[in-house]
Formats: C-alpha cells, structure tokens, sequence
C-alpha cells in the first residue's frame, strides 16, 4: 500500500491508496492497522462498500457499538443495520430530502462542533470508520485537529495549570450539555435518562503509541471536584488550544472514501452545507473501547 502522512513531525493525518478494505490480508490489516493506531485520522482513498462490507471491515478492529439517534435508537428503521450511524440529509426509505428543521437534521447539525465521537459513553469509542456514499456539490467536509501535539505543547505557554497539575483529572461528557450549547434542547426525557453524565480521564495514554493526550472537545462539561466555573474555564481552554497549537486537516471528501480516526487522539467537526439544496449520506461505524477511561492509568514516560 502507498503511504502518505501529511503532517510528518507529528507523524498525523495518513492518506492510503493501492488497497481494498474488501479483500485484505491479515499481513496487510495488520500493516494498515499499524497507520491507523500511529497516525490519529486515516484517508483511504476509491472504496466502494456497502452496510456489510463496512461492517465486516470494521469488526477486524474490534466489537462495534449500537448506534444512537434522536430517539435513542437506530432511527426504528428496518433498511439500517443497528452497527450503522447514518449522518444523512436523505431519508433511507424515500430517498428524499429530509426538511432542514427535522429533528434528525437538527441532530446531525451539531456534529459541526469540535467533538470525539461517543466520549458521552461510559465506554468510550476507539475508532471511528466513515464511509462517504453520497457527497454534496459544496461543502460537506470535515475537518480534524491533533490533541497529542496540543497536550505535547500545552507547558510551551504560560498556564495557570501544567500538565503535571491536571494530568489526573476527571471530566463529565454529555451529548445533552453538548447539544443544549450548539442545537438546542432537542432530546425526550427518556433520552436524557438514558444518557446521563459520566466521567472521563482528561488526560489519556494511548496503548499503542504510549503518548498522552487531551481528551476534551464538545460534550465535555466539568471538572470533577472543582469549581464548576474553574473547571469550564480549563476545558474552554484546552478546548481552545487543541484547534490553535497545530495544523487543522482539512478534508474534502470524495465520493467512496473511507475515514478512519482515533477518538482517543483527534477531535473533528463537520464543515456544514446547504441542508435544503444537496444530498449528503455518510455511513459510519464506530469500534467499541474495552473500559471506562477513568479506569486506565495515565503514564508519562
């Protein structure tokens, strides 16, 4: 397979060609595994697959989550496989545009923020795997920023808090606190139920690289144990700093390609299009993680 990383000294953001996800060997998995835990978002370019193939491709990672939508389920759709999150304009059943005010619209809209998929988990995700099946004629892509390098460079500026100071801090992540910011209060009340808030490490060690990073974005509200001021002031910080210290990858998306990040790295955020004029079906799969990230130990080597 030919390998290109785009940003080499933080060894981040890695464009493949000359492979199928369809038909590789375990050498070759491995191989590409291997890019995948290394460099935090990973293009693959010219794959056509459909739900099973991306299913099964998938699953070489590791177990799969269920999807969730505005309803807490898998949008009570028999056409969608409950492995499949279907960021989407279309609706799968008529093929027609779904009105802009819908709430599965609204929903999908608040993916424009800077965010890691599914830290509002208990058990947060590893990696996330998107298939473009349909893109629009403007706009329409995603965008992806490093968190290692930005803990990496975090002490390089003056801090009211070091590294050493925060590294064993515990967050909350909520998708409702996160949505009630850039959507709106869109959720029943069974949702907010079932997805209450849970703790995170603000600080991770990757197992594969043993590198820490921030482990922030969107749904994370407060610190556990602070002031609840003083802890949004930190996480609006980290935030901050995470989209400023380095490069913003910028990707533009071709119609067949796959996507893979790390969530435990990279935050991302869609860059919007017109939801009324252009079609956009996007099929994700997302890997499980094994425990909660309060449970792991953060090493600094």
């Amino acid at each position: 397979m030919n390998v290109n990383i785009k940003y080499p000294k933080q060894y981040f953001y890695a464009t493949i060609s000359d492979v199928n996800v369809k038909s590789l060997t375990d050498g070759d998995f491995l191989a590409l595994r291997k890019i995948v835990e290394s460099s935090g978002v990973t293009v693959i370019k010219n794959q056509q697959v459909n739900d099973e193939e991306q299913i099964a491709f998938s699953k070489r990672f590791g177990d799969l989550e269920i999807s969730i939508g505005i309803n807490h389920n898998k949008e009570n759709n028999p056409h969608l496989r409950p492995q499949i999150s279907r960021i989407s304009n279309v609706n799968i059943a008529t093929n027609k545009l779904i009105p802009v005010d819908d709430p599965k619209v609204v929903f999908d809209r608040g993916n424009n923020w800077w965010h890691t998929d599914s830290s509002f988990k208990k058990i947060p995700a590893t990696f996330s795997i998107l298939s473009a099946r349909e893109i629009p004629k403007e706009g329409g892509g995603t965008e992806f920023v490093d968190a290692r390098h930005a803990l990496e460079t975090w002490d390089q500026k003056p801090r009211k808090h070091s590294v050493e100071q925060i590294k064993s801090l515990i967050t909350e992540h909520s998708i409702v606190y996160s949505r009630m910011q850039n959507t709106g209060d869109i959720f029943n009340t069974n949702f907010k139920k079932d997805l209450p808030y849970v703790r995170q490490r603000l600080i991770r060690t990757h197992p594969y690289t043993k590198r820490n990073s921030f482990y922030a974005g969107s749904h994370c509200s407060h610190v556990v144990g602070w002031d609840l001021d003083e802890g949004k002031n930190l996480i609006h910080e980290i935030n901050e700093w995470i989209v400023n210290s380095g490069e913003i990858a910028r990707h533009n998306w071709s119609r067949g390609e796959i996507v893979i990040w790390d969530n435990r790295r990279v935050l991302h955020r869609g860059m919007g299009y017109n939801e009324s004029m252009h079609r956009r079906i996007m099929h994700r799969t997302t890997v499980a993680g094994d425990k909660p990230s309060y449970e792991e130990k953060v090493i600094f080597y």
